[in-house]
């Protein structure tokens, strides 16, 4: 049997191991089949190839069959996908209302509103600034060479514009990046420069960087009161001279 690596390190995020998610991707593919066939067609030891089954059972994966040679049957995976989905459901949502009381709680001194703190990987910096956009509720500011060049933070920019959010872009922006301004309820005004970049959002969370924060491998990330005003202010004086 060809062993589809995709699939067998999706399901183990699920919590399988190599040899389960090897064993269940046999049967689904098999339907049903004995030890010896599984053991075969997945690459099994022979030595663990009954308490990979039977972990397998316990988690809902694979029905089992009395009699001699016993037969194994997987469970539908819309039938365990579904359970599983259903499952990490719970967990975050219990985690989300456990976490935030923790986090509310943190002393002061432990908590962000006045730290400064590095994002590593632009990924990461994507996703903070598409989560500071999605809870913005009053104002968000952008300022750079071209700082919505990325498609997801614009659909974010879009969503928190219908929601009465105010949204002003500084930059020198490209055609296209104009258009998707546009289309995302951005007003947006021509400022050429070659210093910092950064997001702000409603004078509370700052995303800092020295290009093009979506584009950056590290960027700053500021809670800081006083540096906030500083940018918002800077921000204000740009956008009244660029009228």
């Amino acid at each position: 049997m060809v062993v589809d690596r995709r699939l067998v390190e999706l399901l183990r995020r699920l919590g399988l191991s190599e040899y389960e998610a090897r064993t269940y991707l046999a049967l689904v593919q098999r339907g049903s089949a004995t030890v010896r066939e599984i053991r075969e067609l997945a690459g099994i030891p022979y030595a663990r190839e009954y308490d990979v089954l039977e972990s397998l059972e316990r988690r809902g994966y694979v029905l089992a069959q009395p009699g001699r040679p016993r037969r194994y049957l997987a469970v539908a995976p819309q039938e365990v996908l579904e359970r599983e989905l259903e499952s990490i459901r719970r967990a975050v949502e219990e985690l989300s209302s456990a976490l935030s009381r923790l986090y509310s709680a943190a002393p002061d001194g432990e908590s962000l509103h006045e730290a400064v703190w590095v994002i590593r990987g632009r990924q990461n910096i994507v996703e903070r600034c598409r989560s500071m956009v999605n809870t913005a509720e009053a104002e968000v500011l952008l300022m750079g060479s071209n700082p919505v060049a990325c498609t997801e933070l614009v659909e974010a920019l879009g969503r928190a514009a219908t929601r009465g959010v105010r949204i002003r872009a500084l930059g020198d922006f490209s055609p296209e990046a104009r258009r998707m301004l546009e289309e995302a309820g951005v007003e947006h005004r021509r400022y050429t420069h070659e210093h910092s970049c950064f997001l702000l959002v409603d004078q509370r969370e700052l995303i800092l960087s020295a290009g093009d924060p979506l584009q950056e491998e590290s960027a700053i990330y500021n809670r800081s009161r006083a540096c906030i005003k500083l940018y918002r202010s800077y921000f204000e004086h740009v956008w009244e001279e660029k009228v």
